[in-house]
């Protein structure tokens, strides 16, 4: 099975309260697949005041959105691509509770890590993730702690609407951007090599109708050595959506490298990224 099995995909890019931009015009249906995703959120629980959009974010927006698209589109799946910890003072008091805690409520479906979930340590999120009703998918992070390694898997599978949906997960090289005690219990893993398992699993063994990266390594590399987005579109053909974040990045539109669409939507919860897939 090869990448792009869909006829037909339109993709909005939406904040939780309006739609920003409409990029292709086919109609949307009930039975429509639609892939509601977020990035970075970074701990911004409640909403504030962005110099150049205004009042935006917070959780209790998002909810509202998310339940009003599952309302009109029972096949909705939710899912983040990590840093939902950290950057506001309710993670330093609260040490990540709250953010577990409201991503249950809003019902995510499947997430993965970022590196700044890892800044209190592997025994601390292995805590946190205990809690979670979600799935966590990560693909190239050997886990020593036994108790994280239980709670995060390189991948997952959902069937919604009749068809098989694989998610599996990429998270960057932590050994420069956490400090090394909190990262210790880890062993960053080739994330192309991983990204090729993952495919060659999830599309031959698996028999996935689509398969979806949710990845955070971002779309631009910070350091020449780095791994991104981009390569793992180029280098391992079979992934349908790339759902990235760690660059903070607002993509108006998907970045299409070797068939495979790359989306990510900025950061601190302004942004939530709508994919509705048809007739695949």
């Amino acid at each position: 099975m090869k990448a792009n099995r869909f006829s037909e995909t339109n993709f909005y890019l939406l904040s939780a309260f309006f739609i920003l931009f409409f990029l292709n015009g086919y109609a949307q249906s009930s039975s429509s697949i639609v892939i509601l995703h977020t990035n970075d959120t970074h701990s911004h629980l409640e909403n504030y005041s962005d110099p150049v959009v205004g009042n935006v974010g917070g959780m209790v927006r998002r909810n509202s959105f998310i339940q009003e698209t599952r309302a009109q589109f029972p096949n909705t799946i939710v899912v983040d691509a990590g840093d939902f910890s950290q950057g506001t003072p309710y993670f330093n008091l609260f040490k990540g509770f709250p953010e577990i805690e409201l991503m249950n409520a809003i019902g995510y479906d499947v997430v993965t890590l970022g590196n700044h979930e890892f800044d209190n340590g592997s025994k601390a999120l292995a805590k946190r993730l205990k809690r979670a009703d979600f799935k966590v998918v990560c693909a190239n992070y050997h886990f020593k702690n036994k108790k994280l390694a239980k709670l995060v898997k390189p991948y997952t599978i959902m069937n919604v609407g009749g068809k098989k949906i694989g998610f599996f997960g990429l998270l960057c090289d932590m050994r420069r951007v956490v400090m090394p005690n909190n990262y210790r219990e880890t062993t960053f893993l080739d994330p192309i090599a991983a990204a090729q398992k993952m495919v060659d699993l999830l599309q031959n063994r698996a028999h996935c109708d689509l398969i979806i990266c949710l990845s955070h390594l971002g779309i631009n590399a910070e350091i020449e050595s780095d791994v991104t987005d981009r390569d793992i579109a180029e280098k391992v053909p079979g992934i349908d959506f790339i759902i990235g974040g760690h660059n903070h990045l607002l993509l108006d539109e998907p970045v299409v490298v070797n068939k495979t669409k790359i989306v990510q939507v900025k950061k601190n919860g302004i942004y939530v990224g709508k994919i509705v897939i048809n007739n695949f």
